[in-house]
């Protein structure tokens, strides 16, 4: 699905660092100035997915694709952005081209990192970004708060997305186990990127869908929800969606039980499915498509 998130704040709330962390890159350079960022940075980000990993390793595939999520670094907002102010009217149009919002608020201190208004208050830069967006005439987009928060302050929880930026970068350069241990010794079972990343998928109205192909591939695949198998075919290939006869359809904790795609023909537990079908979360699909 071409679908996209925007990340936006106030400058200097960390907003490339954050884009960088979901990257696992450093594509945006970041600095402790406001307007760091001028032209936008776009990065595809695969979504994590434990029943993505747990099929891969059931059918031990050449290779696995994951979904994504695109996220987009737009440059910081300020006061008067809905008048020009900042290069704000070029912000703001970035900013009606995605289907989700990300703002990122600062909660952090460091005195290396001038704050636009010299005082961490998250209620009122949430306020200034929030009123610009509305003036600028963009209301009713979902979005997500993510507040960028001090080291010391990681496994805060609530409703919002609580994370350290910094950190999150930082921990690029270790290797997958290195980071599940650091995270172990922090306290928490997900990094807070990870919570970001599902969450704006569920904001996005994506739910996920397998295909297996010979064996070779394991595929995930995003759907808006209350699709057709129809619609996921047509996602997959539009060949798929001409030539559509029927679909094949397991639900990925049936099969992960039974242990193989031929066992739940055995136990008749896969389904065939008509064009007007609505895929669920977590089906795992096979299209039968004719000539």
């Amino acid at each position: 699905m071409s679908l996209s998130v925007g990340i936006v704040g106030l400058p200097n709330a960390g907003k490339s660092t954050l884009f960088n962390a979901l990257c696992a890159r450093r594509l945006a350079e970041t600095a402790p100035r406001p307007f760091t960022t001028i032209e936008p940075h776009e990065a595809v980000v695969p979504v994590p997915d434990k029943w993505l990993d747990k099929l891969a390793i059931l059918i031990g595939p050449e290779k696995t694709v994951p979904a994504t999520v695109t996220f987009i670094d737009i440059a910081g907002l300020v006061k008067g952005a809905s008048k020009g102010e900042g290069l704000g009217n070029q912000f703001l149009a970035k900013i009606r081209e995605v289907d989700a919002i990300v703002h990122v608020v600062r909660e952090f201190s460091d005195p290396q990192v001038v704050h636009v208004h010299n005082k961490i208050d998250p209620k009122e830069d949430i306020e200034i970004v929030n009123l610009e967006l509305e003036l600028g005439g963009i209301v009713g987009k979902p979005v997500i708060y993510v507040y960028n928060i001090d080291e010391k302050e990681i496994g805060k929880k609530g409703e919002d997305i609580y994370l350290c930026a910094k950190l999150e970068e930082e921990l690029i350069d270790l290797g997958p186990e290195e980071r599940k241990e650091y995270l172990r010794e922090s306290g928490v079972e997900d990094s807070g990127l990870e919570r970001l990343i599902k969450k704006a998928y569920l904001l996005l109205g994506l739910i996920t869908f397998y295909t297996i192909k010979g064996g070779k591939e394991v595929h995930a695949w995003s759907l808006k929800n209350g699709l057709t198998a129809f619609g996921a075919a047509a996602e997959v290939h539009t060949d798929f969606a001409k030539g559509f006869i029927k679909a094949e359809v397991i639900n990925v904790n049936e099969l992960l039980d039974l242990g193989s795609w031929q066992a739940g023909k055995e136990k008749g537990k896969i389904r065939l499915e008509g064009k007007d079908y609505i895929v669920k979360d977590g089906d795992v699909i096979e299209f039968k498509i004719g000539s």
